[in-house]
């Protein structure tokens, strides 16, 4: 499922009203006014039980849901399923995030094969929830 299908599916499933963001350099992918989400949409070919996420995207996602009183989540895909993580749950319950630095793509478009130092972290699926 690549996110355009796994945005699809959400709002067919759970969030009715479900929006996008406006430009895809908004620093986050879509929004439920209703339930007051502020989510990050990933897609992986494979599956892991961690799942990694940039710190500045961490970071801008929980300031950026706060500015709104929402909250900010990581909705990812993975052949085994789609798994929901709430940060300020994660931030709250003080999980061992260990961040760490990695020689990671600039971009995941593949015509750019550069790489650059990101600083990152691993979301256990055991703190998320499985939708699917």
């Amino acid at each position: 499922m690549r996110e355009p299908e796994l945005f699809e599916w959400l709002k067919d499933n759970l969030y009715p009203d479900l929006s996008r963001s406006e430009s895809e350099f908004d620093g986050f992918d879509c929004k439920s006014d209703e339930k007051k989400l502020f989510i990050e949409l990933k897609s992986r070919n494979t599956h892991y039980d961690e799942l990694l996420i940039e710190k500045y995207k961490f970071d801008f996602l929980v300031v950026e849901a706060g500015k709104l009183s929402y909250a900010p989540c990581y909705v990812n895909y993975t052949p085994q399923g789609v798994y929901f993580f709430d940060l300020d749950s994660i931030l709250k319950n003080e999980f061992d995030m260990k961040w760490q630095d990695k020689w990671l793509p600039v971009t995941t478009e593949f015509q750019n094969t550069n790489n650059r130092m990101k600083k990152v972290g691993m979301l256990d699926i055991k703190w998320g929830t499985k939708l699917l």
